[in-house]
């Protein structure tokens, strides 16, 4: 579409988005009132601007002009002056006080305000306090054009207004001083964004702010994309000179000063942490070396005789592993409790809260995601919440999350019980354990033989490995279990066999198809008509399709662009909006892909603040005019603003990595080629794992087969393990 660039003066504000910047406003050019809208944060009535943009006619509202690019000139003829400073764009002045001032000063208002502020006391009612408060706004108006001036040569006008907003009228100084400190203090922006800024503005590639923040980058992609706590320091260094193309010794002597700051820890053998995870390693060994060693506060008597209690009500024996378990996690201050399905973990977890409600023991439970803290709810019949609200996640200054619940503030219970914990990455245990008082007892429930966390660190792997702390494995499968082949086929996958294939009458079900296309579409049929009619199953929340690669021809990416048009398909009753190449339209179902602390929601008149990678809703609307989107989280329902869509993916498929901590009624998966090191048996058993009531494998029996032979796990580097054996 052809770009129109329009000047003018701002007549009217319909609308606008604090928090986004996103405004409507009326603009008169050449004679003709023009509606203008689109991210143009901190504009006011009277304002002279230059807006560039394309056309588009609104079902609603008309013609208007989309804004892609504004900027802001301060009115020059009395008229637009006085409208300007009576729209209370400048603190203090209302319409009788505007009206005075240009009366007094005319053309030359804002030079009076800028330069000579005393001059203000002759008009009635201003006093010397009201003319230098007059003053200070103008400055900080002032300040915020040339910052959205200087700004807009590299961001958008969301970002800009983000970071004016953090940095005030000083972010031009601070930005041209070391760019690369955008990369931590603003949101989305990212390394690479930061370095193209310094390269316009004549950084040098061998700066020591580029190659620090260069190395820092690097440790930190290690942590979020290989989960690794460290690196070994050759390592980081020849990655990082890669990266920058630079020389080897350049990036040294980078984390040389980086560790002499105290951001990055060097260890013994010649490793490199961040500092928030050496820390966070230090202080899970020292916690979990006291809670195992601290005395109990209470003696709790009577237990084995409240388990037997427990049997005659449900009419049960528990397995003697099971009684293990469970008289472990009342009496112990450590317990870690882990089995694959239908060996009996549920059971566990309702008896426990079952005791130590008899025996008046305070307690919580907790799970690193929504869906399963609330399997654990209607497991125990007890509240479980997330880690996060458990926590009680609030926001600091800069919008970093900081937990309510720590060290001066710790949780009350005597006894934490954890679920999923094979999810839990290092900082957030870290976290965790801090909100943990001396004397509780702490019970880690969780399936070793899954696949890591996403974040950093292997938490649950460590702890179980270090034998410094009681582990008691849950082997036997259940009777009732034993009946399911999703269950004896997951542990057959986990001992390296082959599951069985060619049962049609059970719940585990293989498709043999041999190429792309044919599973793809077989994926589209049983998903939108086959299961729907033969199950009464509904397609978006029962059924959900599950794929070790985000790459390939059945990739999410590609998945999901069939599975849209099958499911969802385009339609004039169905708004939409593009973000680069991913179209969202109303009805989609997708995802968060990271912890975003800031979002609110409303769940039926209860607000909380908080959408965490994983989290699956569909999108109700989508707006344009404010350019915002409604999506419910299973009944969690959340406003974004269009900037932050980069946080969302289509969930019609989503890979195995990002289903865990969920159970589905129903899984689809295909089993075709991709990438080796994705093809594991870990992965397979964790997908197989997720499926409730159904699983359909679709694709070649070679490729299962290679699933379960490759039973190689990726190395993530970190010392927790070895700290942990120490401290026996």
């Amino acid at each position: 579409m052809e770009q129109v660039t329009l000047e003018g003066v701002v007549e009217n504000i319909v609308f606008t988005n604090e928090d986004n910047g996103y405004t409507v406003c009326e603009c008169a050019c050449g004679g003709e009132l023009i509606t203008l809208v689109g991210i143009m944060p901190y504009l006011n009535e009277g304002e002279s601007i230059k807006a560039q943009g394309v056309w588009q006619v609104h079902a609603t509202f008309g013609r208007q002009l989309k804004v892609e690019y504004f900027e802001k000139k301060l009115p020059t003829d009395t008229e637009a002056i006085y409208k300007y400073l009576s729209s209370g764009a400048v603190k203090g002045i209302g319409p009788v006080t505007a009206a005075r001032i240009v009366e007094a000063f005319g053309a030359d208002t804002f030079d009076v305000m800028e330069n000579n502020p005393k001059w203000l006391c002759d008009i009635k009612g201003i006093s010397p306090k009201r003319a230098k408060d007059i003053a200070e706004s103008y400055a900080a108006q002032f300040g915020m054009r040339s910052v959205m001036l200087f700004c807009s040569r590299f961001f958008g006008p969301s970002i800009s207004a983000r970071i004016y907003r953090k940095y005030g009228a000083a972010a031009t100084t601070i930005i041209e001083k070391d760019p690369y400190r955008l990369i931590g203090d603003i949101e989305g922006i990212g390394f690479e964004k930061a370095d193209t800024v310094a390269q316009q503005l004549g950084f040098p590639s061998d700066s020591p702010e580029r190659l620090e923040a260069g190395a820092e980058y690097i440790l930190s992609a290690a942590a979020y994309s290989g989960g690794h706590c460290c690196l070994p320091e050759k390592e980081l260094v020849a990655k990082t000179a890669q990266a920058l193309r630079v020389q080897p010794v350049l990036i040294a002597a980078a984390i040389g000063r980086l560790c002499e700051k105290g951001d990055f820890v060097r260890t013994e053998e010649e490793y490199v942490y961040l500092k928030e995870y050496k820390e966070a390693e230090n202080y899970i060994t020292a916690k979990l070396k006291l809670l195992r060693d601290t005395p109990r506060p209470e003696r709790y008597e009577g237990v084995e005789e409240a388990v037997k209690e427990l049997e005659k009500k449900y009419g049960i024996t528990y397995a003697s592993e099971q009684n293990e378990a469970i008289l472990s996690g009342i009496t112990n201050g450590i317990t870690v409790i882990t089995g694959g399905p239908g060996t009996g973990k549920t059971t566990v977890i309702k008896a426990l809260t079952e005791l130590l409600l008899s025996l008046k023991i305070s307690f919580c439970l907790a799970a690193p995601t929504g869906r399963a803290a609330k399997r654990m709810s209607e497991a125990s019949g007890a509240d479980a919440k997330t880690i996060h609200r458990l926590l009680e996640t609030e926001f600091d200054t800069a919008h970093r999350p900081k937990f309510g619940r720590d060290e001066g503030n710790p949780l009350p219970a005597s006894v934490v019980i954890i679920d999923e914990m094979s999810m839990v990455d290092l900082l957030l245990f870290s976290s965790l354990l801090k909100a943990v008082k001396r004397g509780s007892t702490l019970v880690l429930i969780g399936d070793v033989d899954q696949l890591p966390p996403v974040g950093a660190g292997q938490c649950l792997k460590d702890i179980i490995e270090s034998d410094a702390f009681p582990v008691v494995r849950l082997k036997h499968i259940f009777r009732q279990a034993q009946q399911s082949l999703i269950v004896t086929n997951a542990h057959d996958i986990n001992e390296g066999k082959m599951p069985v294939l060619n049962e049609k009458k059970n719940d585990f079900f293989f498709l043999e198809r041999n190429n792309a296309e044919d599973i793809r579409q077989l994926l589209l049929s049983l998903c939108k008509d086959r299961l729907p009619k033969t199950y009464a199953l509904d397609s978006f929340s029962d059924i959900q399709i599950l794929t070790p690669t985000r790459k390939g021809e059945l990739g999410t990416k590609a998945l999901n662009e069939v599975l849209q048009d099958g499911l969802n398909p385009k339609s004039f009753k169905k708004r939409e909006k593009k973000i680069g190449s991913v179209l969202f339209r109303e009805g989609d179902k997708v995802m968060q892909t990271k912890n975003n602390y800031e979002i609110e929601w409303d769940k039926d008149g209860t607000r909380g603040q908080g959408i965490f990678n994983g989290d699956v809703g569909r999108i109700i609307s989508i707006d344009t005019q404010s350019e915002t989107m409604v999506i419910n989280f299973d009944d969690r329902v959340a406003e974004y603003d269009f900037a932050l869509l980069d946080e969302l993916e289509h969930a019609f498929a989503v890979t195995v990595h990002k289903s865990q901590g969920n159970e589905y009624p129903v899984v689809l998966m295909p089993v075709y080629d991709c990438p080796y090191p994705l093809m594991t048996r870990n992965l397979f058993y964790t997908a197989v794992t997720r499926a409730k009531q159904i699983l359909i494998l679709v694709g070649t029996q070679k490729s299962i087969s290679i699933m379960v032979e490759n039973d190689k796990k990726t190395h993530r580097h970190g010392f927790l393990k070895k700290k942990l054996s120490e401290s026996i």
